[in-house]
């Protein structure tokens, strides 16, 4: 563990929804991190008056004692973006991280990602993601090695082909992100946006090999699949177009295929199957060979540690 005195402050901002009998996993695991100088600050974006309401005051009430953490609320339902952008305007730590409420940190996660900032001279930087079931089982171990160029130009290709994301791999200094526009105010893609305005305002990034977040798919609501992805991928792939001049024939149907295929994943999730269908027949127009590839991938990354 790093030497106390020495810590620069890491504000985590965590903001929740409909989601309070899941906050404890999350704040838990923040407070169980070999980095100790942290400031912690929910976003409370439930509606007021909400039984949600009553039930995250209740919840974080054993928290509420700890030394640098806050509980802000929002109006209410403001979306994930405006609740970490209003969060990003009140925090005080020299670098900033994000987790959503459903999901936890491993215990390396934030002196593994702020030393390997410091060392590098970083703006921000980025890391794998552990997806787990409910079951506790491990689904997908997905990597974010998009790029060996971590200039402008290259991180904004691997960007537009990829996406780097989600908000948990993230961190970056606070005054830097502050320089930027911050997450986008939309249904879904709060983080594409987020990063593609941090690798467009020059920030120095790279990546830091391994997994520290692990997330998790469930039953209940997540902002990032369902109705909401469709929407937000959408509007994601409208915004792609207006970078395709920085990509060849072939990195554009790889973006065509990756939208289509995110599109039938997603209506899949929200139980719309002829939808899904439809959506997945276009995946596998666009390129057979690329479906092959990606099935592999994803079941090799199955068992990936």
């Amino acid at each position: 563990m790093a030497n106390d005195n020495k810590q620069p402050l890491i504000s985590i901002i965590v903001p929740t929804y409909e989601r309070s009998t899941l906050l404890p996993r999350a704040l838990d695991s923040i407070y169980a991190q070999t980095w100790k100088n942290i400031e912690v600050i929910v976003v409370d974006d439930n509606l007021p008056g909400s039984v949600f309401e009553k039930d995250t005051r209740r919840i974080l009430q054993p928290y509420l004692g700890r030394e640098n953490f806050f509980c802000i609320k929002t109006a209410g339902k403001t979306g994930g973006g405006a609740a970490r952008n209003y969060a990003l305007k009140q925090c005080h730590g020299e670098y900033v991280a994000f987790l959503d409420d459903d999901d936890r940190y491993l215990p390396e996660k934030l002196e593994r990602q702020v030393t390997f900032m410091q060392k590098n001279q970083l703006d921000g930087s980025y890391h794998d993601i552990r997806w787990f079931g409910e079951n506790e089982k491990q689904v997908e171990y997905r990597s974010l090695d998009y790029t060996r160029d971590y200039s402008r130009e290259g991180l904004l290709k691997a960007h537009i082909l990829h996406s780097i994301a989600p908000t948990a791999a993230y961190m970056f200094r606070r005054d830097k992100l502050l320089e930027t526009e911050g997450f986008g105010e939309v249904p879904s893609g709060q983080d594409f946006i987020l990063m593609l305005r941090c690798i467009e305002s020059g920030m120095k990034m790279s990546y830091l090999p391994g997994a520290y977040v692990i997330q998790y798919l469930h039953r209940g609501k997540r902002i990032s699949l369902g109705d909401n992805k469709v929407k937000g991928e959408n509007m994601l792939y409208e915004l792609k177009h207006k970078y395709f001049h920085i990509l060849t024939p072939k990195e554009r149907r790889y973006v065509k295929f990756r939208h289509y295929a995110v599109l039938a994943f997603s209506s899949m999730r929200s139980k719309r199957v002829l939808q899904a269908v439809r959506y997945a027949m276009i995946t596998v127009k666009c390129s057979p060979v690329l479906c092959l590839k990606e099935a592999v991938r994803y079941i090799r990354s199955k068992f990936r540690r």
